[in-house]
C-alpha cells in the first residue's frame, strides 16, 4: 500500500487496524515507512524505515506501560474496595491514580523536554496541551519541527 499525504500530516502517529485480524499497530507514519504485517497479530507487525519510532518505543517502555500497569492494579483495587463497600480504601485508590497521573504528565514533560527535535515530543505536547500549555514546552522544540501542522496548531492556541 502506497499513502499520499500532506508533508505538514507527517510524522504522526498513526493507528492501523486490519478487518477481521487481531491487534493494532500505532507507529509514526513518515516518508519511506515500510511494514511488514503479521498476518496472525497486526500489533505485532514490523515497522521500518523510520526515525520517530525509536523515540515513541522509548516513551511507551519508559513512561507509558509503567503508568498503565499502575493504573490497572489501582482501578482493580478500587473496584473491590467499591465491591465491599470499604470508602477509606476506595478514597485511597482513587487518590492513587490521581497521583500517578501527575507522575505521568511530569515524566512526560521530561520526555519532551530531552527530546526537543522529535515528532514524538510535539505529539504528546499536542495530546497534553491542556496540562503543559503555560509551561513553555513549544518554544523549547526544536525549530525543524515548526513546519508540522501539529505545531501550527499550538502556535495558534498560544
Amino acid at each position: 500500500m502506497n499513502l499520499q499525504l500532506a508533508g505538514d500530516l507527517v510524522p504522526d502517529l498513526y493507528q492501523l487496524n486490519v478487518s477481521q485480524m487481531k491487534g493494532a499497530l500505532f507507529f509514526f507514519l513518515e516518508p519511506g515507512t515500510h511494514i511488514y504485517l503479521d498476518t496472525l497479530d497486526v500489533s505485532r507487525s514490523i515497522v521500518t524505515q523510520f526515525r520517530s519510532n525509536p523515540d515513541w518505543q522509548l516513551f511507551q517502555e519508559t513512561v507509558q506501560k509503567p503508568y498503565d500497569q499502575l493504573f490497572k492494579t489501582y482501578t482493580s483495587a478500587e473496584n473491590k474496595a467499591r465491591k465491599t463497600g470499604k470508602t477509606d480504601s476506595l478514597n485511597y485508590w482513587i487518590e492513587q491514580k490521581t497521583v500517578e497521573y501527575n507522575v505521568l504528565l511530569e515524566k512526560t514533560k521530561t520526555f519532551i523536554l530531552t527530546h526537543p527535535a522529535s515528532f514524538v515530543s510535539l505529539y504528546l505536547l499536542k495530546n497534553n496541551w491542556y496540562a503543559f500549555k503555560n509551561d513553555g514546552l513549544l518554544e523549547k522544540l526544536d525549530v525543524a519541527l515548526a513546519g508540522h501542522r501539529s505545531y501550527q496548531f499550538l502556535k495558534g492556541k498560544r
